[in-house]
């Protein structure tokens, strides 16, 4: 059970994150302030140095705790049960979920896969996404064995790929619903196998 400090603390560091992407909508995160979070966070410094040791270590922060919770949604999803069921017409209820989970998390993908921020998440969000396609395809035996391509090139390219759907979709204001989007990702898939 959590105390009544954890709680506060919890709320805290939300009030800050909150505060800190709204101002990365408005400017470049080399010109947001540790004072320019307080004042717009309605805290003192002290209490914000209690959480974060700067700017940096709060985005961080942030951006372990956004893949971390993708990964939790990635778990489930398997690459040759996902195209098993596509082929029957069903649409995996995992996959579903890791669009979901980036509707629910909009605004953070939104900056930080924009402009605003120089400090690489595009590319720790793309290697995430590389190690998790090479983890799940040497899981697949089938698929591994028919790998005539090195499996870097291979990741490299879906995961590439997969990045620039998901960006086309934040560009898009979430137009499709999260069912729509991972259907859209199966028809890619089978569109770029029949080529």
């Amino acid at each position: 059970m959590a105390s009544i400090y954890d709680e506060m603390s919890k709320k805290t560091k939300e009030n800050i994150q909150t505060c800190f992407l709204q101002l990365l909508k408005e400017k470049d995160f080399m010109k947001v302030s540790v004072r320019d979070i307080t004042t717009f966070a309605n805290i003192n410094r002290g209490t914000f140095y209690l959480h974060y040791q700067d700017k940096y270590d709060l985005i961080n922060q942030m951006e372990e705790s956004l893949l971390s919770g993708l990964e939790k949604h990635l778990e489930n999803l398997k690459p040759d049960i996902l195209l098993v069921k596509a082929e029957k017409g069903q649409i995996s209820m995992h996959a579903v979920e890791v669009f979901h989970y980036i509707q629910m998390n909009v605004d953070f993908f939104k900056i930080f896969l924009g402009g605003n921020i120089h400090l690489g998440f595009q590319k720790r969000f793309k290697q995430f996404f590389m190690n998790h396609f090479i983890e799940k395809t040497i899981e697949n035996i089938a698929v591994s064995s028919e790998l005539t391509i090195p499996r870097d090139y291979l990741s490299s390219f879906a995961t590439s790929a997969f990045l620039g759907l998901v960006e086309q979709w934040l560009e898009n204001d979430l137009a499709e619903s999260p069912s729509e989007m991972a259907e859209m990702y199966i028809q890619i898939i089978f569109f770029i196998k029949r080529l």
